[in-house]
């Protein structure tokens, strides 16, 4: 399923003034679903929706590949730092995108590194992004003690509606609560800044030749299954893969299958994140440009690396998604990815396109 983005959401918003809408209540349940059918929890024994009852419960669906989860996450580690001891639980179900997602190490190793620490509970199967009619990441649905919807938020933002929210539920189970003033909204979310932009931004693009269009060049001629020898044309069309040397495709990737293969890419947007795997198990190093060049320093994504000889590289050790490029400004750039040897899995590319004022 698609992610949800920001930036459509935002452009009306900041086109019409207005401050970012409360998303209405309007999931077809009412009440805090079963929580059983998943494959496990992390940093929590299984919970319950009988044991949840007094407590106020901020359901989140996301993916740890995801851009637009990854953006939610500061929020939410707060709202948690604040709240837990107020009868305040977040429920993170991880559905995964990818099938190393589904992986519950892979899955422990990213809620480590992120600084998730509340309840995950592992839903491999979609039984319960099923069960809540869901249908995006990311997407929270926040209950009352008496287990009753609240709020049905899906995507970024909205971010001090809903801590009011929360705030407001856990005042009612207890009058004594006295709440802290809302969370500040992150220098990036804060789009009341004069000058502030939205621009629309490449899609989502796919690598896996089931899940997208696959690679550009990819010809007829080839069979999918096994290795092939790629030209790339040179000519290169916005928001789709073109490749060059051996890869293999599959179903959810394209992967690396010599030491001189390489992956091109037009796009126009501010930030893109890549997801990459090391197929083998080793650490991958990746060669990074942009407009036939190294990454400027000012455009790097906070994964990007510089070698002793100026060029820029980022090293792929978990499969994850790496952030590659935060340009200073919008526009449209080629961006290339030359890994240092076989075995790079190549999954898909994200991109935003906001400015908090930067341009004006």
């Amino acid at each position: 399923m698609r992610k949800t983005t920001r930036n459509v959401l935002l452009a009306a918003i900041l086109a019409i003034g207005l401050s970012a809408p409360s998303n209405a209540v309007g999931s077809a349940f009412q009440s805090l679903p079963d929580l059983s059918g998943g494959e496990g929890w992390l940093n929590s024994p299984p919970l319950t929706r009988e044991g949840l009852l007094g407590k106020v419960v901020l359901v989140d669906f996301w993916e740890y590949t995801c851009i637009n989860c990854l953006h939610t996450l500061p929020y939410l580690a707060e709202w948690y730092r604040r709240y837990k001891d107020d009868g305040f639980v977040i429920i993170g179900v991880h559905t995964p995108e990818f099938t190393f997602s589904a992986n519950p190490a892979n899955i422990a190793v990213a809620t480590k590194r992120l600084g998730v620490s509340w309840p995950v509970l592992l839903d491999p199967n979609r039984t319960l992004w099923s069960r809540f009619d869901n249908q995006v990441w990311p997407h929270e649905f926040l209950y009352d003690q008496s287990g009753n919807l609240i709020e049905n938020a899906e995507g970024e933002g909205n971010y001090q509606e809903t801590e009011r929210k929360i705030q407001a539920a856990i005042k009612s189970r207890d009058p004594q609560f006295h709440p802290p003033p809302l969370m500040a909204l992150l220098p990036q979310d804060n789009y009341t800044k004069p000058g502030s932009v939205c621009y629309p931004h490449t899609p989502e693009v796919q690598a896996g030749i089931m899940r997208g269009a696959g690679p550009a060049n990819l010809a007829r001629y080839m069979n999918p299954s096994v290795e092939n020898n790629f030209a790339d044309p040179g000519s290169h069309q916005d928001g789709v893969i073109y490749l060059h040397g051996f890869w293999r495709t599959t179903d959810q990737a394209v992967i690396s299958a010599g030491n001189d293969s390489a992956a091109a890419l037009k796009y126009h947007a501010i930030q893109v994140v890549a997801v990459m795997r090391p197929e083998e198990g080793h650490l991958t190093r990746v060669r990074v440009t942009q407009d036939g060049a190294p990454v400027p320093h000012q455009d790097a994504g906070a994964d990007i690396r510089y070698g002793a000889d100026g060029f820029s590289y980022v090293d792929v050790e978990q499969p994850r998604a790496y952030d590659l490029i935060m340009n200073k400004h919008f526009g449209q750039h080629e961006l290339s990815l030359a890994p240092a040897r076989y075995g790079l899995g190549l999954y898909s590319f994200d991109f935003e396109s906001c400015e908090v004022g930067s341009d004006r």
